[in-house]
């Protein structure tokens, strides 16, 4: 079984964010007040799998259009979206929607590289879109600097004309692109964006975030962490998510309330609601579930129910689950660093670089003196875990994206049992060794904590073989 793409924004398939909804409406309500002289900004940040760019899609295709025409009736809101992360391996869309930007796969790839003309042309190309959407002079062979200043001109004039105007600028993605890239956005597009009247600038991602030069982006913003969804969420989103999809039987759409608060249980348990894992963790079990049964009895909403209670989470599933949250990793390195995640995916609070040699020895059965673990290697290798950004720094450790973690520890868990075990024997004895070293209860508490993951998982072994 192959688990598909996760699916395409769609209005009915869009679940809660009504808070973060409301805080972009009151930032649009203040954006439009006369008093107000520069722009606002709201930044929303989360893990991997928690549905920025699904919020940002949904601002703008129907928030933006549908909703908040009403609360100002009296203005005209032109939004825009540009999507700064190409669509994951999917070919290029030949169109897209109305007042939507895409960078390509190509320059992505020249960006990431810190390539400087590619920089500039990305540039060159987004403030010649921005210009004409908003019905402004174009120059397609103008460098970047000087496109830049004609459009903050030229936008400044239209909204001096344009009294009911009101401009959205919604950037997806953000940081997770190239920092130098960030340099020059802020320098050409947002700075002179921030500093004009009835203007809200919306932006989302993961990861480290970028230090502003402009005081409107740095200070005068509001920043909101995305949620994981709570039990009564995941279900209506694993409802929503299976009726659309044409080609299964009728009586997954049957299946009682019962069933699904299970079904979602079962999927939080492992997945912590992050509504990508979610979906495809859910989506994996009621597909092999329908497969266990004979053809004449997948219609049957008894057998089904029953199919799906017996159905396991197992290696093939949670592999291809991590293989989803991961492809945000280029491919040429995926490989490579998905074994470093592994080793370091037992460590649920976090971790430092003078424990992740011994996690990488452990993964490979090694030992940590040898050369591939010596200081500048493992700092080289934290960078760049922390460019992918699905590891960031937080309460004085790194921390690996727990979406990503949790699946990753279970399928390890699956696969290959003995290394997981080994993992958490390493780490358990070196956090007793450094306890007793410094005379540490912190990491005396930390080893309790993997022998604890150890007692338990042999508990539950005999259990089973019972």
């Amino acid at each position: 079984m192959t688990l598909p793409a996760p699916p395409a924004y769609s209005p009915e398939l869009f679940v809660n964010r009504e808070t973060e909804i409301k805080r972009v409406t009151d930032a649009l309500q203040q954006a439009a007040d006369e008093k107000v002289e520069h722009a606002q900004t709201i930044v929303f940040r989360g893990e991997r799998g928690l549905g920025k760019s699904w919020l940002a899609i949904h601002v703008h295709r129907y928030v933006l259009k549908e909703e908040a025409p009403r609360l100002l009736p009296e203005h005209h809101i032109k939004s825009l979206l540009i999507h700064l992360a190409p669509l994951g391996d999917d070919p290029e869309p030949e169109d897209l929607p109305e007042g939507e930007w895409r960078i390509s796969h190509e320059e992505a790839q020249q960006i990431a590289g810190g390539d400087e003309q590619a920089i500039e042309t990305v540039l060159q190309r987004m403030l010649n879109w921005l210009a004409e959407q908003l019905g402004v002079v174009r120059a397609p062979y103008a460098p970047a600097r000087d496109l830049s200043a004609w459009l903050a001109q030229d936008i400044k004039q239209k909204l001096d004309q344009e009294k009911g105007l009101v401009i959205c600028l919604i950037l997806d993605s953000v940081f997770e692109s190239n920092r130098d890239f960030l340099d020059h956005l802020e320098r050409y597009v947002l700075a002179a964006m921030a500093a004009l009247p009835r203007v809200l600038i919306m932006m989302t991602g993961r990861g480290r975030m970028y230090l502003w030069k402009s005081p409107y982006l740095r200070v005068e913003r509001e920043e909101q962490m995305l949620s994981p969804f709570k039990s009564e969420q995941v279900i209506e989103q694993i409802q929503r998510a299976l009726r659309d999809i044409p080609d299964l039987p009728a009586a997954v759409n049957q299946l009682s309330n019962e069933a699904f608060e299970q079904l979602a249980q079962r999927v939080i348990a492992l997945g912590g609601g992050y509504p990508l894992t979610s979906h495809l963790l859910a989506v994996a079990l009621v597909r092999r579930a329908i497969a266990s049964l004979p053809e004449d009895r997948r219609n049957d909403v008894e057998h089904l129910t029953q199919a799906l209670d017996r159905t396991e989470i197992d290696k093939e599933i949670l592999e291809q689950v991590a293989d989803r949250l991961l492809e945000v990793i280029p491919a040429d390195e995926r490989s490579r660093l998905r074994e470093v995640f592994e080793a370091l995916c037992v460590l649920k609070d976090g971790f430092r670089e003078n424990e992740m040699p011994y996690l990488l020895a452990a993964r490979r059965n090694t030992t940590p003196n040898e050369p591939e673990y010596a200081l500048p290697e493992i700092r080289k290798l934290r960078d760049r875990l922390l460019e992918t950004n699905l590891v960031r720094w937080q309460n004085k450790r790194y921390v690996l994206d727990e979406a990503v973690r949790a699946v990753l520890e279970a399928y390890l868990k699956h696969a290959d049992r003995e290394q997981w075990r080994r993992l958490h024997r390493r780490t358990a004895d070196l956090y007793q060794q450094w306890g007793e070293q410094y005379q540490s209860a912190h990491y005396r508490d930390r080893a309790a904590i993997h022998r604890a993951a150890l007692e338990e998982e042999t508990g539950n072994t005999v259990n089973t073989k019972r």
